[in-house]
């Protein structure tokens, strides 16, 4: 069998043997070279969206930029965008850090893929957020959630169909105890909230855990 390494080390091969093939364009003037040139990069604005109900997200996925990158990096597979929004959200880590402290977050828990997306895709986005802030915060990634089954891609669905496709929870808790009292939870986009309030349910199931919700984007 092949493992996940081998063939997200695959997929990085074939990202850079695209790139030299076919170059990068900037999302935002199309100057050949990076997904966001330096011009481009110094002068894109953008704003969060406002944290509501134990939710909080770096970009509004509304803005095209943000938008153009995150499709790049889940459909493209090019990881150089994630790079570009890591870089434009550097000015907002040192609130952030403050905020996860106040609120007591011990651990980062990613939202996981599909065994067939993931090998698929070559890697979890989710679970590359995950790292990066838990680097930031020094303390742990508990990959401690199981998806038991796909849905399709969330994308193609409209708001209904979403909410009740998670009716029926995707999610398996794979430890019984042991979970820290608060955690925050990771993936990369929230458009109805319907995959980050599945997870939720399931980590929060036992009555000990406090789960708070972060994406990289909110739609």
């Amino acid at each position: 069998m092949i493992g996940l390494s081998m063939i997200s080390l695959g997929n990085n091969f074939v990202a850079t043997l695209l790139g030299a093939v076919f170059p990068r364009f900037c999302v935002t003037c199309g100057a050949e070279g990076r997904l966001l040139c330096r011009a481009c990069s110094e002068t894109w604005w953008h704003e969060p969206p406002a944290a509501v109900a134990g939710h909080a997200a770096f970009f509004a996925y509304a803005n095209p930029v943000v938008r153009k990158l995150i499709c790049a990096w889940k459909y493209d597979y090019d990881v150089s965008a994630f790079e570009h929004l890591k870089e434009q959200a550097q000015d907002l880590l040192p609130e952030f850090k403050q905020a996860m402290r106040k609120l007591g977050v011990q651990a980062i828990v990613p939202v996981p893929l599909s065994d067939r997306r993931l090998r698929e895709r070559g890697f979890n986005q989710a679970r590359i957020i995950a790292d990066w802030l838990a680097h930031e915060l020094n303390v742990p990634v508990l990959a401690v959630l199981e998806r038991t089954h796909r849905l399709g891609h969330q994308a193609e669905r409209s708001d209904e169909e979403r909410r009740l496709a998670m009716a029926d929870s995707p999610f398996l808790l794979k430890i019984s105890d042991g979970l820290p009292s608060t955690v925050l939870l990771v993936d990369d986009v929230w458009t109805t909230g319907a995959t980050m309030q599945a997870a939720i349910t399931v980590l929060e199931s036992a009555g000990k855990t406090k789960t708070f919700a972060l994406t990289l984007a909110k739609g």
